[in-house]
């Protein structure tokens, strides 16, 4: 069986090694913290991101869907004995509106 050598206790280092060891603890604890604030700013950033992504995603489809309602009206509106036009385009910028408040809600600060 092979020993693992095991390092040496602190009251038998000379006082150059103990100052070595301080350095290196303070290291160690420098990148612990180091460490700790990264992965802190890491997740709010992508919680920011995140929670972007999904407004954009949100006021996408609500532009979509405006746009197709737009559509729907602008046809109807062809057709004289269709009174459906009137309510769609209120139903459309309804939705446009819808995709505003969802963008404004995630613009960053100017």
């Amino acid at each position: 069986m092979t020993e693992t050598a095991k390092p040496p206790m602190p009251e038998s280092l000379s006082p150059l090694e103990r100052e070595l060891l301080g350095y290196v603890e303070t290291l160690m604890n420098t990148l612990q913290s180091g460490t700790a604030q990264f992965e802190a700013l890491e997740k709010r950033s992508t919680d920011m991101i995140e929670s972007r992504q999904w407004a954009l995603e949100g006021s996408l489809k609500s532009l979509i869907a405006s746009q197709a309602t737009f559509m729907n009206a602008w046809l109807a509106s062809g057709n004289p004995s269709s009174d459906t036009a009137s309510t769609e385009l209120t139903e459309a910028f309804a939705l446009l509106e819808q995709a505003e408040a969802m963008l404004e809600a995630v613009a960053p600060p100017t």
